[in-house]
């Protein structure tokens, strides 16, 4: 009796084949795609995340789900992308931090290089130096002259910030203390409720407290002047030339991913980038365009590894794991 229903069964389960096929073939995307990033919510970078996850999914016709998971330098996040299916159905939205900690932690658990494939690099946030106006200071020479001995802190919302903060701090004897942050709400929150001292910030997040006053603008960290900011000299005008990393973010997948899924990506991340209401809203939160697609994208972290490796040696800044 077994064997009659069993040799029934068989070209039953030969004809469901071909529809299992199709099943598996189903064009992409068809189901919501997940974006995760490191960076905690309410920060310029989150914001500009949340504006393109919108028209993304516009472009693609299925949800953008933006999952926001902040904690130990990014890793978390990072390391759910690397392990997860190359399907085009979980990505990665990434900042600086994604090649600089691998150089700082003994094991961060992921290949920057090898765990991931680049899909395309958007643009760099300027960031501000600012502190709190009972310090009494404004300027980089006022941070410098005054510092030593003082005990202040400041605060760094990522890696990347924490040491460009570090090598200056320890290049000039300022004794600063650093204190880490999982993202630049909370660090700002800290900073003006006078837990912190000073703290490096994306100028879409600091310019508003610096127009009322709350904070006093000590430089801009890039190769220009802020758009929104023009009469805030950068620290390149101010004499201070090491204080000058640019950063970047960008959308990444797991390693191996399907080179079709890759290219329709880039290509409409590219036209949301060029459309002019995209640019003007870029624009108006001081995000530098340093475009670059897929292969490009990858030439420059290469390169960036090795500036970031020479910059890590400077600060001193490494993690146990």
């Amino acid at each position: 009796m077994k064997r009659r229903v069993l040799v029934q069964a068989l070209p039953l389960a030969l004809t469901a084949l071909p529809l299992l096929g199709l099943a598996q073939s189903a064009p992409w995307p068809s189901r919501p795609i997940r974006i995760i990033t490191p960076q905690a919510p309410g920060g310029s970078g989150d914001v500009m995340l949340r504006e393109f996850g919108t028209r993304l999914a516009e472009k693609l016709g299925q949800p953008v789900v933006i999952d926001n998971r902040p904690g130990a330098n990014g890793i978390i996040a990072t390391q759910a992308v690397a392990k997860a299916p190359a399907d085009g159905y979980t990505l990665l939205w990434t900042l600086t931090q994604h090649i600089q900690v691998p150089i700082q932690y003994k094991n961060a658990g992921y290949d920057p290089i090898e765990d991931f494939t680049p899909i395309a690099r958007i643009g760099a946030a300027v960031t501000l130096l600012v502190a709190r106006p009972a310090l009494g200071i404004k300027s980089a020479a006022d941070l410098v002259n005054n510092a030593p001995n003082k005990k202040w802190s400041f605060g760094s919302t990522a890696s990347g910030p924490q040491v460009v903060l570090e090598a200056f701090n320890k290049g000039r004897n300022l004794n600063m203390l650093s204190v880490p942050y999982k993202g630049e709400a909370p660090a700002i929150q800290d900073l003006l409720g006078g837990q912190i001292d000073i703290a490096l910030f994306s100028v879409a997040t600091a310019r508003p407290f610096v127009l009322n006053g709350q904070l006093v603008p000590l430089g801009i960290s890039a190769t220009r002047r802020a758009a929104s900011l023009p009469d805030l000299p950068t620290f390149l005008e101010q004499g201070y030339a090491d204080f000058n990393w640019i950063g970047w973010y960008g959308f990444m997948g797991p390693a191996k991913l399907p080179q079709p899924i890759t290219t329709r990506l880039t290509t409409e991340i590219r036209a949301i980038l060029d459309d002019p209401t995209m640019a003007k809203k870029l624009d108006s939160m001081d995000i530098v365009i340093n475009w670059a697609d897929g292969p490009n994208f990858l030439s420059g972290m290469k390169t960036d590894t090795t500036r970031w490796a020479e910059l890590v040696r400077r600060s001193g800044v490494t993690f146990d794991q």
